[in-house]
């Protein structure tokens, strides 16, 4: 056989594949009323029905377990038990919630925690000293500053002040820079999140097209360079054809790039929180920016139902999905409910709509978010086994 007709089989027989992994786990992790329904993937056929939904709160279980079994051994072996530094500024709310979820799961593994509490108007200077002082101390394996940080603080030289090796956010420039050289190194823990659950629950992405609809360095970037990278490198990827729209892109120019995708990964993540008028259907052709400076507008002209936006509401509505495809939401939303007049949590997808389309979907709350924190557990214990430095 020729080596072009080897290639030609070799390539047809993975963009064929189906992960064992996936039928097996596609009950496992289906939220409640799912777990019965038989695996489908990209190629299904028959009467359609809702989307398989991905929990990724049971999903994160059972890592929490597979790294509270990883904790235990490690310090049977006469090590120290991990321990994850926290550096929190201010008092923002969505914050200290944030760092109580990781403080409460980091707990429920067996790894050590702390929380290092600073005013606001701490310097930068301070912070970097801070920084300096955990990354000379043996006792702590891990550290993260939680974001956003303040406007006088330069968020780049803060999270590059923390060694590489205990940066379990992965934000440093060198863990980075190995991610996108399809090395080894702690990986930002939302776009390992992503990717886990793509693994996890067999999605292929092995020849695909797939969106990732935001290119964030801390989110967008990385989640595009772990789907698109060669799957046999040293820290492998997924092989996929990647498509990243970001805020310039038009939103009809979106929707023909996403009618095409097999796999739609939404992380528009913004960090200044917003304003949501009551629809955003009336802003198709207008690119993401634009929608998010129309959101900005008086709150009084636009008619606003949004405290707090860390992407764009039903920024990926079901006209946009083609029948089949896989929809993993990374978006974060707090909206105001009319139905209970109170505020409800969403994700920058369509929900209700768009799983009536898929083949996957991950709900907000209970998708990414717990797999992040999951995933962040996990960074800390590799960070004090010290696998990747």
């Amino acid at each position: 056989m020729t080596v072009s007709a080897r290639a030609f089989w070799l390539l047809r027989g993975r963009l064929g594949r189906v992960s064992a992994l996936g039928r097996s786990a596609a009950s496992l992790l289906a939220a409640p009323g799912t777990a019965g329904r038989a695996f489908r993937g990209f190629r299904s056929s028959g009467l359609r029905h809702d989307a398989i939904i991905i929990s990724g709160t049971e999903m994160a279980k059972q890592i929490q377990k597979e790294i509270q079994r990883g904790v235990e051994s490690w310090i049977s072996l006469g090590n120290g038990r991990p321990h994850l530094s926290i550096i929190l500024v201010g008092d923002n709310p969505a914050s200290h919630t944030y760092v109580r979820k990781k403080i409460k799961a980091a707990a429920a593994v067996g790894i050590c925690s702390e929380i290092i509490l600073k005013p606001k108007d701490v310097s930068q200077e301070e912070l970097l000293d801070i920084t300096n002082q955990l990354n000379m101390d043996p006792r702590v394996s891990g550290i993260l500053v939680q974001l956003p940080l303040p406007d006088h603080v330069d968020e780049r030289t803060v999270c590059n002040g923390i060694a590489p090796e205990k940066d379990v956010d992965g934000f440093h420039i060198i863990n980075i820079g190995r991610l996108c050289l399809d090395q080894h190194s702690l990986i930002p823990a939302t776009a390992s999140a992503v990717w886990e659950i793509i693994k996890r629950t067999g999605i292929e992405t092995f020849g695909k097209n797939v969106v990732v609809a935001g290119r964030s360095k801390n989110a967008g970037m990385p989640i595009a360079m772990l789907l698109h990278t060669d799957g046999e490198h040293e820290r492998p990827g997924g092989d996929a054809t990647v498509t990243i729209a970001h805020r310039y892109t038009p939103k009809e120019q979106l929707k023909i790039h996403t009618l095409l995708a097999d796999v739609i990964v939404v992380a528009a993540v913004v960090f200044t929180p917003l304003t949501l008028s009551r629809s955003l259907f009336h802003l198709h052709n207008l690119p993401m920016l634009f929608i998010v400076r129309e959101i900005q507008k008086d709150a009084a002209q636009v008619g606003v139902h949004l405290e707090k936006c860390f992407g764009i509401p039903k920024l990926i509505t079901s006209d946009m999905v083609k029948e089949g495809a896989a929809v993993i939401d990374v978006g974060i939303n707090y909206v105001h409910d009319p139905m209970t007049g109170k505020t409800k949590l969403v994700g920058d997808v369509d929900f209700e709509a768009v799983k009536k389309k898929a083949s996957f979907i991950t709900p907000v709350p209970g998708g990414v978010g717990p797999m992040t924190v999951a995933m962040l557990l996990k960074n800390t214990l590799l960070a004090a086994k010290k696998i990747i430095y």
